[in-house]
């Protein structure tokens, strides 16, 4: 009985791909490269925008409710604290303070207080939302793909 040895399928010649193949490929993936770059470049500003349209929600919702328990507590005239020692305008609104609607809102440290507000970190000055402890207001004006960039 005589057993017979198969060789390789293609006939003895090594597979692989030849240098011009790789060099096509890789130039093909650097056009890819270079086209998707600019379009992720630039997601930066919109997740600012989208973090600081979170903590407008957050800020707004914070105000709503501690001033609903002032108004459920009796309407105190003066400026105090609430019942979590979260300190409260005079019209039961918190205050712009760290310790005010920032920790009533649940806002981390990742976020800083300043006059004009509250931006994102501290090398986005312009990217700012603005806190009115008076009445509540949360104002978004300074919140664009422009300014949070």
């Amino acid at each position: 009985m005589q057993i017979k040895q198969v060789g390789s399928l293609r006939g003895g010649a090594q597979g692989g791909f030849t240098l011009i193949e790789l060099i096509v490929v890789i130039v093909i993936l650097g056009i890819l490269a270079a086209t998707a770059l600019p379009k992720f470049a630039d997601m930066g500003g919109d997740a600012r925008m989208a973090k600081m349209q979170g903590a407008r929600a957050a800020v707004s919702a914070a105000a709503s409710m501690y001033h609903g328990k002032w108004l459920v507590a009796g309407s105190p005239s003066t400026a105090g604290n609430a019942t979590d020692g979260t300190p409260l305008s005079a019209e039961g609104y918190p205050t712009l303070s760290q310790t005010g609607i920032m920790t009533a809102a649940g806002l981390t440290a990742d976020y800083v207080l300043t006059a004009s507000g509250i931006t994102p970190d501290s090398n986005h000055a312009n990217c700012v939302l603005g806190y009115d402890a008076s009445t509540g207001a949360v104002t978004t004006t300074a919140i664009s793909v422009v300014n949070c960039k």
